[in-house]
């Protein structure tokens, strides 16, 4: 068995503020928990998403520099939204195989303050995947290709990406207890994205650094973690096709073959690790929802993928009555990078912790969708009657 034992995370929205000795202070818990491993000779992997730019020795800086650690035998880094759930996958993979008794994944994306020092442009550049196609082009004609394969017009199309907005935007409200604008911004057209708003892409304006310690049961027991902070990673997979401009169409896939067919594998092999059935807990509202959310299509595909709504009509009537964010979404929360699943996990533990709803469900989503990721998380301290 999987357990997420630890999570924690800082989030940094004027640039500049978090340094090592910030760092050690907030994963103070998790230096403590690492340095009771290595006293005890316990198996130990170090995964690491990478940031945007400086990526080279990131990770060693970080595991080095903020957990001192003198010596890592296996070391991991990840380079895309999706990269979270790809690290989860991987690290119970080998926990579960026995090769190793627990495992860090951590991020570390200082994006504001490389902004503020590198400029705007420079930061722009180094999100570009492609020459001749921006990220949000792609996604438009995506959005284009999901409208065509769902039989709707672009205007209807528009109308789910307001709803979608509403739906993140009554979360955010709730959770951040206090009054937030309703503008939807600009219309994107003068980035090649004619069916988007300024407010359907992701605010990554922040400096973030998270993560979370991974163990098997008999590691969990040894270091006494109580069972409330004891959450089973119970199902995590994920699935990659071929992701280029010209290859959109085997992303989004076909009506009658599945919309986003890679994503719908990913769903149904982490459900059926996790034994459960997704759409009834949800349903039921015992399980909470953080789905990727920047460039509406993606959340479309999602619950379009997994069952969520069997005909894309009845999606107004799920945004109405249920929330499939338990953060707001990624331009409310606003989204670090290559880090928002993890921020969606890290979230989900301490969401689940509560002990009130026994699932949570975090979607990722990588490059321009080629790379979708689904993790299924379990409360075993499940407390509601």
């Amino acid at each position: 068995m999987l357990n997420i034992i630890y999570s924690g995370k800082i989030t940094d929205i004027r640039g500049g503020q978090i340094c090592n000795k910030v760092l050690q202070e907030t994963f103070k818990e998790a230096i403590e928990l690492h340095r009771k491993l290595l006293s005890n000779n316990k198996k130990i992997a170090y995964f690491f998403i990478d940031p945007l730019l400086n990526s080279f020795e990131a990770a060693n800086q970080f595991y080095f520099g903020v957990f001192e650690c003198e010596t890592i035998g296996k070391i991991n880094t990840y380079k895309s939204g999706a990269s979270p759930i790809q690290a989860l996958a991987d690290a119970k993979e080998l926990i579960e195989c026995g090769l190793y008794d627990a495992v860090l994944i951590f991020g570390y994306e200082p994006l504001l303050t490389n902004k503020q020092i590198f400029g705007k442009e420079a930061v722009t550049k180094a999100m570009s995947i492609f020459e001749d196609h921006s990220i949000i082009q792609c996604y438009n004609e995506m959005a284009h290709r999901l409208c065509r394969e769902l039989g709707l017009t672009e205007k209807e199309f528009v109308r789910l990406f307001d709803q979608l907005f509403m739906n993140y935007y009554k979360t955010y409200k709730r959770v951040a207890e206090s009054e937030i604008s309703q503008d939807r911004g600009r219309k994107l057209d003068d980035h090649h994205g004619d069916l988007f708003k300024l407010t359907d892409c992701a605010n990554p304006n922040i400096d973030f650094s998270g993560g979370m310690i991974l163990a098997n049961e008999d590691t969990a027991n040894f270091l006494q973690i109580p069972e409330k902070d004891k959450i089973k990673v119970s199902g995590v997979k994920y699935f990659s096709v071929e992701g280029s401009p010209q290859r959109i169409d085997n992303i989004v896939g076909k009506k009658e073959h599945n919309i986003f067919p890679h994503l719908r594998n990913a769903f149904l092999q982490a459900q059926g690790q996790s034994k459960i059935n997704v759409v009834e807990e949800f349903k039921k509202r015992n399980l909470y929802l953080e789905v990727y959310t920047c460039y509406p299509p993606v959340p479309i595909a999602f619950l379009t993928a997994t069952g969520m709504i069997e005909t894309i009509d009845q999606l107004p009537e799920l945004l109405e009555g249920y929330e499939i964010t338990i953060t707001g979404g990624m331009n409310f929360a606003r989204a670090p990078w290559n880090n928002p699943a993890l921020n969606g996990i890290i979230d989900m533990y301490q969401k689940l912790q509560e002990g009130t709803v026994s699932y949570g469900l975090v979607h990722g989503n990588g490059g321009i969708g080629e790379t979708q990721g689904v993790a299924i998380l379990e409360c075993s301290n499940f407390i509601k009657g």
